[in-house]
C-alpha cells in the first residue's frame, strides 16, 4: 500500500482529506493502471482473492482484472486511506435482460452521511468520479452517468448512463447492503464456471482512453470517441491481436493472452 500511496500522491492525492474529489483521483489512476480484462477466467487461473493476491497481480505484475478484482483493490485502497467504504454487489442489466444475480461488485462510499457508488470495474463504462445516490450526473470520456433510486426486480438503486437519444439506460441495480470479502470469491466462482457467465467464452479487454473508450475481443478493436464517432478494426489473425496487445498493454497481459491463444487455437 505504501507504493500505491506514493504513486497517488504524485498525482495530487492528499491523505486525511475525505472528499469526493480525492476519491476521484484514485478512480482515475486505477482506470489508467488497471484495464478490465478476463484473462484469468479464460486461462483457468482460480487463485483465491486476497489483498496480497490483488496487489501482486494488479499493481506489481501490471495486470488488470474483472470487477471483483479491480473494485476489491479499490475498496482495500480507499479503506487503508481512511475512507468509510464497504463492498457491495449488484445485478447487471444488459439491454433489458438481467445477468447472473449479484455478480457485479462495486464500492459503497459514505462521506458526511451522503452515500456514493465508486466503480472502477465496470468495463470501460466508468464515471471516474463518485456517484451520489440521487445526486448530480457525472460525465467522463465514457459518457454521462448517475445513480438513482428506482424500483426494479434486482434492487431499488440503479446505476445508469445517458443513451445517444438522451434517455437513461440501466446498467445495474442493487440494494445498499454491505457484502463481505468472501463474496468476491463466490462471484469469481460464478464468473469462471457458470454456463451463463459472459466472461468465460472469449478474451475481453476494455479501458478508457484519453478521448473515449476502447474494447477488444478476439476478432476486433472497437473505439468509441467522445464526439460520438465509432471505429472498428478487425484482426486478420490471432497474431495481429497479440501484436496489438504487446504494443498497447503491459507485457504481463500480452504474455497471458499468448498462453490463451496457444492453448486454444493450436
Amino acid at each position: 500500500m505504501e507504493q500505491i500511496l506514493i504513486r497517488l500522491k504524485e498525482y495530487g492525492f492528499k491523505t486525511g482529506v475525505y472528499t469526493p474529489e480525492q476519491v476521484a483521483i484514485v478512480q482515475k489512476k486505477f482506470a489508467e493502471w488497471f484495464p478490465f480484462e478476463n484473462l484469468d477466467v479464460i486461462c483457468g487461473n482460480t487463485q483465491e482473492i486476497t489483498p496480497e493476491f490483488l496487489q501482486t497481480k494488479l499493481f506489481h505484475m501490471h495486470r488488470g482484472g474483472l470487477c471483483y478484482e479491480i473494485n476489491a483493490l479499490l475498496f482495500y485502497t480507499l479503506k487503508e486511506l481512511g475512507f468509510d467504504v464497504q463492498l457491495g454487489s449488484a445485478t447487471v442489466n444488459n439491454q433489458g435482460k438481467w445477468a447472473l444475480a449479484g455478480t457485479h461488485v462495486m464500492v459503497l462510499l459514505t462521506i458526511d452521511g451522503r452515500r456514493y457508488i465508486v466503480d472502477g470495474g465496470f468495463g470501460n463504462r466508468l464515471a471516474l468520479y463518485p456517484l451520489e445516490i440521487n445526486g448530480k450526473a457525472v460525465t467522463s470520456q465514457a459518457g454521462t452517468f448517475r445513480v438513482k433510486q428506482m424500483n426494479s426486480d434486482m434492487g431499488s438503486i440503479a446505476y445508469q448512463s445517458m443513451t445517444e437519444t438522451g434517455e437513461w439506460g440501466l446498467h445495474y441495480a442493487f440494494e445498499w447492503v454491505p457484502a463481505d470479502w468472501q463474496t468476491l470469491n463466490e462471484v469469481k466462482d460464478k464468473i469462471h464456471n457458470h454456463p451463463h457467465s459472459p466472461f468465460n467464452r472469449q478474451l475481453i479487454i476494455a479501458n478508457i482512453i484519453e478521448n473515449g473508450t476502447i474494447s477488444i475481443n478476439e476478432n476486433r478493436i472497437l473505439r468509441k470517441f467522445t464526439n460520438g464517432k465509432r471505429e472498428v478494426s478487425q484482426f486478420t489473425t490471432k497474431t495481429d491481436m497479440l501484436k496489438f496487445l504487446h504494443s498497447s498493454y503491459s507485457s504481463a497481459i500480452a504474455i497471458e493472452a499468448e498462453k490463451y491463444i496457444k492453448n486454444n487455437f493450436h
